[in-house]
């Protein structure tokens, strides 16, 4: 199989900006060329990147970059909008603060500083992005039903504090499936919220040992809010039991898809019986046709938000909604 990133086209200009009204002035610095040349490749923030092509266009000219807060994708799954406004409030606004842009079209590398949002299905949308990427700062990444090769995820999670993924696949180069563990250890130390979603997409990611390898992560120490939605009955009820008691401080939903066995119902209610019975909060778990009554005792017990960016997270149209 071939790599995603493979298939997206060389872009056709990276060298240097032509400007309206003629050619630009040589500029005249106290620095050496050469360390002037190393400050425009290299700028340490993009505060400072933008203060350089504010001061002088030949940082722009030697390192064209568009700096922006969210990119998210537009409703016909077909192009991208920028904006410096989160997600509700351009929504609010109807994207009239927004800026359409179509990426296989932009000649210029792009610097994401807070959200990547891609709700659409866009064909070798993520290996674009990572091409397009200056440098990966996204604090906020949530990505649905679409195609990622796991090096490019590798690279998309490397600074995130929250990702949510929802009914993606994920495979290695090859075409092989990457197994679930390996997708929570490729997550950076300060990771604090983590959502799965695993929808109709394959469900063998995951196998008996998948939270036994996940618990033997050192990666995890921070994590507020871990959600699974869907989960197949392939998961070790012993080790998912293991897991909620070691991240104690962690707000811990598991969600179980539809069909899973009775007998796999009856070992979740010894589990959610044990929760209820210690008395133990921010734990839930959850299958179809499940006892309501111990359903809403854990529910009471969950607190779902400690600040509005979370309520965000998990109750705007970005996919996930606990509650439900």
């Amino acid at each position: 199989m071939v790599a995603s990133s493979k298939l997206i086209p060389t872009p056709v200009f990276y060298g240097k900006r032509p400007w309206p009204g003629g050619p630009s002035v040589q500029q005249y610095c106290s620095l050496p060329n050469s360390m002037i040349y190393y400050i425009a490749k290299n700028p340490t923030s993009p505060k400072f990147y933008q203060n350089l092509v504010q001061t002088c266009k030949f940082f722009f000219e030697k390192n064209p970059v568009i700096v922006m807060a969210n990119l998210y994708t537009l409703e016909n799954g077909t192009k991208y909008h920028i904006s410096q406004n989160e997600r509700h409030e351009c929504i609010k606004n109807n994207l009239e603060c927004c800026i359409k842009i179509d990426l296989n079209k932009l000649s210029t590398k792009i610097w994401i500083t807070q959200v990547l949002s891609i709700q659409k299905h866009i064909q070798n949308s993520i290996a674009t992005i990572v091409q397009k990427t200056f440098r990966f700062e996204i604090l906020y990444l949530y990505v649905e039903d679409n195609d990622i090769i796991f090096d490019d995820l590798k690279v998309l999670v490397s600074s995130a504090k929250s990702v949510f993924l929802c009914e993606n696949s994920i495979k290695y180069k090859k075409g092989i499936t990457v197994m679930l563990d390996k997708i929570l250890e490729c997550l950076p130390t300060n990771i604090e919220i983590f959502a799965f979603d695993f929808g109709k997409k394959d469900v063998s990611m995951v196998n008996a040992s998948t939270m036994k390898n996940i618990l033997e992560l050192h990666n995890l120490e921070n994590l507020k809010d871990f959600v699974m939605h869907d989960c197949p009955d392939t998961l070790s009820i012993e080790n998912l039991s293991a897991f909620i008691k070691k991240f104690e401080n962690t707000k811990i939903y598991f969600h179980f898809a539809s069909n899973i066995s009775e007998e796999y119902k009856e070992q979740l209610d010894f589990l959610i019986d044990e929760i209820i019975e210690s008395d133990v909060p921010n734990r839930v778990i959850a299958y179809d046709g499940m006892d309501e009554g111990k359903f809403d005792t854990m529910s009471c017990r969950f607190a779902l938000k400690d600040d509005d960016d979370e309520n965000d997270a998990f109750e705007n149209d970005d996919g996930f909604n606990v509650e439900n």
